[in-house]
């Protein structure tokens, strides 16, 4: 990601006791940007494919030796 940070001006109004999002606005942008991170991830494990970042790798000693 480009961008991988988001700024928020935390408003006690827009959001409920429980910390869930009441402002429509606000969970819309958190919901986009949690989007694209998951789209963003799904492209890196791609690249690396097959498996997936952190699996293990039978070759894993050979690679880091």
């Amino acid at each position: 990601m480009n961008a991988p940070e988001a700024y928020i001006k935390f408003n006690p109004v827009s959001y409920y006791e429980d910390g869930s999002v009441r402002d429509e606005g606000t969970a819309s942008i958190l919901r986009h940007y949690v989007e694209e991170y998951c789209a963003f991830v799904e492209r890196v494990l791609a690249a690396n494919a097959p498996g997936h970042i952190g699996d293990h790798h039978p070759d894993h000693a050979k690679l880091t030796r």
